[in-house]
């Protein structure tokens, strides 16, 4: 699938609340006097931003910053800077038949190296002990990171386990993750792979309320002002009927991808062949700066070009398809 849509659809030069549909949201984030505090809709709405909540200038993605040293919230040891939805469908109960929907395309760029874990997506409860579901990152090596689906067990215990869902990743790749649940059972898909778990009422009752949360729970604490955690969102969204459209969209359009690359960029086309079909890229200038003929295996190198947004055109003898892409080194 193709990763390069949100090039179209956000601006860098607009807050979050303007790329973003930010109104389920409240924003817990931490205050310029370093104590946890919370964002409502309206702020978010009106532009809020500051300096661990903002649009990256370079591809709109909204960042979520987290300084180690930073607030807490009650009940947890470590900082955030993240969102927990507060309508479109929040508060659900364990044996609601309605399926809760939230996907994510995002990416983990910084994290504490005495312990390189951050938390990118949740279900949580209104009650104690109800943190169904946690998407956690770990790593900070390249090409040895992973995410996982961390689940409580349906049992007295409510231990938490985890499923790696993706492996082999590196600071700064794109995840994209989907949550859904419904009547007690929650799917979690990440870059393609999927785990289930079903809970019960037997041991999680019926009185306590559910909904999701998004951003980066950074899981490292210190006294250190300089260390840090960093995560970029390019898509946040309940809409599922949106969301398989645009799939579906992408699935069949010209797309360059992974979008940022690193040495080689892969190509989605329209075209059955791409034996007869030529590829230029311009830089941002409108300047030609590369033409390959007779692609065969898909992949470009691109290994030395520096850093900006080019823009790639693909044609046959009668079409010409054209999508943008992002370097960042």
């Amino acid at each position: 699938m193709c990763l390069s849509i949100h090039l179209y659809a956000l601006d860098p030069l607009l807050p979050p609340g303007s790329n973003f549909d930010l109104n389920p949201w409240i924003l817990q984030t931490i205050s310029s006097t370093n104590l946890f505090e919370e964002k409502l809709p309206p702020d978010l709405r009106n532009g809020f931003t500051n300096s661990l909540f903002y649009t990256n200038t370079v591809d709109g993605s909204l960042v979520f910053r987290v300084p180690s040293n930073g607030g807490i919230t009650s009940g947890s040891g470590y900082p955030r800077v993240e969102f927990r939805q507060v309508k479109n469908g929040a508060y659900w109960n364990m044996t609601d038949t309605t399926e809760h929907f939230l996907t994510a395309q995002c990416k983990v760029m910084v994290v504490a190296t005495a312990k390189p874990q951050t938390i990118i997506g949740q279900i949580h409860g209104s009650e104690t002990n109800s943190e169904l579901l946690k998407i956690r990152w770990t790593g900070y090596l390249a090409g040895k990171c992973y995410v996982e689906a961390r689940y409580q067990t349906n049992d007295a215990t409510k231990s938490e386990y985890g499923v790696k869902l993706a492996t082999g990743l590196s600071l700064g790749d794109i995840i994209n993750y989907t949550i859904t649940m419904k009547n007690g059972t929650i799917v979690v898909t990440i870059n393609g792979v999927s785990a289930t778990q079903t809970y019960t009422t037997e041991f999680y009752g019926t009185t306590d309320s559910y909904y999701f949360k998004a951003g980066n729970y950074l899981q490292y604490s210190s006294t250190d002002a300089s260390i840090y955690g960093k995560n970029q969102f390019y898509k946040l969204s309940f809409n599922k009927q949106i969301t398989e459209v645009q799939s579906v969209l992408e699935s069949n359009r010209f797309c360059i991808y992974p979008n940022p690359p690193k040495d080689k960029i892969y190509i989605n086309s329209p075209f059955s062949s791409l034996s007869n079909t030529h590829l230029q890229i311009f830089d941002g200038s409108g300047k030609l700066v590369k033409t390959f003929y007779s692609i065969v295996d898909q992949s470009i190198d691109i290994s030395d070009l520096s850093n900006g947004i080019y823009l790639a055109k693909i044609s046959d003898n009668s079409t010409i398809n054209t999508t943008k892409f992002i370097i960042l080194k």
